[in-house]
């Protein structure tokens, strides 16, 4: 078993899980600019629930971004100051991949599923994954994009594996009217990263490559903010 508590404050929502085997306890709420104040009277109540001690803990899973600066360095100082006290490891994972792992997951017959979260001054944080055996392989880079940069969405007869997810692609922001059609037809229930899906998608990085878990020292935000090209060659291996 591995006992794993996550945390995603990345956007609007303070997400919190602690997940041990079959066993899940979450806490998802709506608390803009609030997490600073909550985050920790949210944790203690969930550890009370669980009655499990925090160090117990074999790893904490935190949303390292992208996504709110104040959130990615909060949720960040969290898992340092947690895993110190656990004597365990840190696991970072995208917020991007979050929710691309749970659209794969709602959406079994995707095999390739695009994300975007709201960056704000009309921008996107976007990443493109190709799903492989149930994980969701970055495609290129995650990157900062107007939405005239994005790529071309695939053509009408290549869609039906193609799926969206993340509230970006609910903005206003400019699209072309290849994806305005696109967007049309697609349902984009997946809004915000959930901490229990940060969970599983940091299990499922751990079975194939055990050093995603690192130091707490290592507990780093990604903001993305200085980023702005997509990459659209495969890298090397890939």
């Amino acid at each position: 078993m591995t006992r794993l508590l996550a945390i995603d404050t990345t956007g609007d929502y303070c997400s919190l899980a602690l997940k041990d085997g079959d066993r899940v306890l979450q806490c998802h709420q709506n608390l803009p600019r609030q997490h600073a104040r909550q985050v920790l009277p949210l944790l203690d109540q969930l550890f009370a629930e669980s009655g499990w001690a925090r160090t117990s803990l074999d790893a904490v899973v935190y949303g390292r971004g992208p996504g709110s600066f104040t959130g990615i360095r909060i949720a960040a100082g969290i898992a340092q100051g947690i895993a110190l006290g656990a004597d365990c490891g840190v696991i970072p994972v995208s917020t991007l991949q979050t929710l691309a792992m749970e659209a794969s997951s709602a959406e079994p017959d995707a095999s390739q599923i695009w994300v975007a979260l709201d960056a704000r001054m009309r921008e996107l944080y976007v990443a493109r994954y190709q799903v492989v055996q149930g994980l969701p392989v970055l495609q290129g880079d995650e990157s900062l994009l107007s939405p005239d940069q994005l790529p071309e969405p695939p053509a009408m007869e290549n869609r039906s594996a193609f799926r969206l997810a993340g509230n970006g692609w609910q903005t206003d922001y400019g699209f072309s009217d290849a994806w305005v059609a696109c967007l049309a037809q697609q349902v984009q229930s997946l809004r915000l990263p959930r901490a229990i899906w940060a969970a599983e998608l940091a299990l499922a990085l751990l079975q194939r490559d055990p050093t995603v878990s690192v130091a707490p020292e290592l507990a780093l935000p990604v903001y993305l903010r200085d980023k702005v090209t997509w990459d659209n060659k495969p890298k090397v291996g890939e």
